[in-house]
């Protein structure tokens, strides 16, 4: 299976004190349990040791969390990726659904 053809987009995250370059690309996730957006961190350097791609993507989640938490956007990270260079996570369709909601009763005619 080959990592989708979106457009990639560059972005930094500030993980430790120290801002990280990443691409991240987007997807739809159609699965019925887990219908939303895919949020893609394509990395560059695959990270040999399952526990240190695992560590990065709990720094990137909480990153996440501090970026998208304001906008009352939640994220949840993909456990079932399927590729070693990326880390994955869902915004799930609810989140998307209820921002935009917000923006609709808080006028901005």
């Amino acid at each position: 299976m080959a990592l989708s053809q979106q457009p990639r987009y560059p972005v930094s995250l500030t993980i430790d004190g120290k801002k990280m370059p990443f691409n991240i690309q987007f997807d739809v996730n159609d699965n019925t349990t887990k219908m939303g957006v895919k949020m893609q961190f394509v990395l560059t350097d695959e990270p040999q040791d399952p526990r240190d791609k695992q560590e990065l993507a709990n720094k990137i989640s909480v990153a996440l969390q501090k970026r998208l938490g304001d906008a009352g956007i939640t994220v949840a990270y993909d456990d079932r990726n399927a590729y070693k260079n990326v880390i994955g996570f869902t915004i799930p369709l609810t989140s998307i659904s209820d921002m935009i909601m917000k923006a609709f009763k808080g006028g901005g005619e």
